[in-house]
């Protein structure tokens, strides 16, 4: 199960990373020296993604502020790896209502 969550999360990079995000990351998780998690469940939703609470608010110096609940996030804590990367589904501010803010 954890190499498949790793993978998850270096497929995720690998499509929607900066290149500074794919040289810092990518390298780690292929090797398996880090791990990667999906958090994408919150309390309220369970499998319903499109009731979404969690937000990212971009931030000045490119970065984005992550605010919310996210449950069940397999992986999300261990000592088999020095690193655990998170992958966090959140909702951009002009992001629409449902489904639709999963479009990356």
């Amino acid at each position: 199960m954890y190499p498949g969550l790793s993978h998850g999360a270096m497929n995720t990079l690998h499509e929607h990373g900066t290149p500074e995000q794919q040289q810092a990351y990518l390298t780690k998780l292929v090797s398996g020296e880090w791990t990667g998690t999906m958090c994408l469940t919150e309390p309220h939703c369970g499998t319903d993604l499109g009731m979404l609470r969690t937000k990212a608010e971009p931030q000045a110096d490119g970065s984005y502020k992550v605010s919310g609940t996210k449950i069940f996030i397999s992986a999300g804590e261990h000592d088999m790896a020095d690193n655990i990367v998170h992958i966090v589904l959140a909702r951009l501010p002009d992001a629409p209502q449902g489904l639709s803010l999963i479009h990356i």
